[in-house]
C-alpha cells in the first residue's frame, strides 16, 4: 500500500501537535505545510521533514502530489479550507470545531458528498480510553454530566474573538458537546440554556450551563466556562448514572470511579491518548477505505449542540436540535444519514 502524502495547513499548536502523532504512524508522511506566516511553516518544515513550505494557498490546495490535508487553522478558516480542499480531491481531517456556523458546516456536508472524499473531524476526546470504559460499565445511561471549566482566558486571546475563535463556550464546549452526545447513546432533541457574557469584553458568551434531553430518554447537563478551574474535579469532569449505577471521571478524564449496588467500588486509571488515536482512526478509514468514525455530521451536532444553547439563552426557551439538523442534512444533495 503506498504511503499517504499530507499538507498541513495552520502550522501553529495544533498543527505542530498533529505532526509529531503523524511521524509515530507507519503508511503516512507529511510532504507540505503552509501557513499566513511562511516562516513558521519553513519552521514545521525543518523540524518534521517534507518537500517544502509557503504561504501560497493556491500552490498547497492544488499540488496533485498530497492524498490529504490537515485544517489546523483558527476556526473562522475551518470551512473555506475544508471545501477547498475537499473541491480539490483531498481527504480532511480538520480540527475542531468543525465550523462556528450551520450553514458553514452544511457548505462543508455538500463538499464532502460532491466530492466523494472523506472528512474526520478531530475531537480528540471521543478517544480517551476512559470514555469507552463508561461506555461499558453504562451503555444506557439515564442521566449525564459533562463540565469543562477552566481558568481565565486572556480578553485578547483569539478564541476569545467572536469572529475568529467564537469564545470558550464554543471553542471547547463543541468538545464537551461530542463526548456528552457520544456517551448518551443518543441524538440530542432539544436544549434549554443558561448563562451568558459575564466579563468577556468581545462580548462571547463565556459561561453556560445547558439542559439537553436525547432521544432515547438520556437527559445530560453540560457545564462550560473560564470562571476558573475547579481545585477537586478538574477541567474535565464527567459523571454517568444508570438504575443503581454511577460513575465519575475526573483529573481530566483519566480517573474513573464506578460503583454499583451491591458490589465493590472500582477504580480505573487512563490517560489523555485522543491526538494520537485520532491520527491512528484517521489513517485506518483512509488505507482501508471505510467511513470516518467521526464525520461532518457528527461536527454539525456538535456546533449545533452550542449554538441552540445560545439561541435558548435569547429565547428563554428550549430549542430544536435533532430536527434542525435532520432538516439541514437533506437538503444535501446526496445520500447521508443523520
Amino acid at each position: 500500500m503506498s504511503t499517504i502524502k499530507v499538507g498541513i495547513i495552520g502550522c501553529g499548536n495544533l498543527g505542530k501537535t498533529h505532526a509529531k502523532c503523524i511521524a509515530e504512524l507507519e503508511g503516512m508522511e507529511i510532504a507540505a505545510y503552509c501557513d499566513v506566516f511562511e516562516q513558521s511553516a519553513q519552521a514545521m518544515l525543518e523540524q518534521f521533514g517534507g518537500q517544502y513550505a509557503t504561504s501560497d494557498t493556491d500552490r498547497f490546495f492544488n499540488d496533485p502530489s498530497l492524498d490529504a490535508i490537515y485544517v489546523t487553522t483558527q476556526h473562522d478558516t475551518h470551512a473555506e479550507y475544508c471545501i477547498r480542499a475537499l473541491n480539490a480531491g483531498k481527504h480532511v481531517l480538520v480540527e475542531k470545531p468543525l465550523a462556528m456556523t450551520k450553514e458553514d458546516c452544511l457548505l462543508i456536508g455538500e463538499a464532502v458528498i460532491r466530492s466523494g472524499k472523506k472528512l474526520f473531524t478531530a475531537f480528540k476526546m471521543r478517544y480517551y480510553e476512559l470514555l469507552w470504559k463508561a461506555k461499558e460499565l453504562i451503555p444506557q445511561p439515564v442521566v449525564v454530566t459533562m463540565q469543562m471549566m477552566d481558568n481565565r482566558w486572556g480578553n485578547t486571546a483569539w478564541p476569545n474573538d467572536p469572529v475568529r475563535g467564537g469564545g470558550n463556550v464554543l471553542s471547547q464546549g463543541c468538545h464537551s458537546a461530542d463526548i456528552l452526545r457520544f456517551v448518551a447513546g443518543g441524538e440530542p432533541v432539544e436544549v434549554y440554556a443558561a448563562g451568558g457574557n459575564y466579563y468577556q469584553p468581545t462580548g462571547v458568551v463565556d459561561n453556560m450551563v445547558a439542559v439537553f434531553r436525547f432521544d432515547n430518554g438520556a437527559a445530560g447537563n453540560l457545564v462550560q466556562g473560564d470562571c476558573n478551574c475547579p481545585p477537586f474535579t478538574s477541567k474535565f469532569f464527567m459523571q454517568l448514572f444508570a438504575e443503581n449505577k454511577a460513575i465519575t471521571i475526573n483529573d481530566r478524564l483519566t480517573t474513573l470511579t464506578y460503583t454499583e449496588a451491591g458490589k465493590e467500588t472500582q477504580v480505573f486509571k487512563g490517560t489523555e491518548s485522543g491526538f494520537l488515536e485520532e491520527n491512528k482512526a484517521f489513517l485506518r478509514c483512509l488505507q482501508e477505505d471505510t467511513p470516518p468514525p467521526i464525520d461532518h455530521v457528527d461536527g454539525l451536532y456538535a456546533t449545533l449542540m452550542v449554538l441552540q444553547a445560545f439561541e435558548s439563552l435569547r429565547s428563554g426557551k428550549p430549542e430544536p436540535i435533532k430536527s434542525v439538523v435532520e432538516q439541514a442534512v437533506s437538503s444535501i444533495p446526496g445520500k447521508v444519514q443523520a
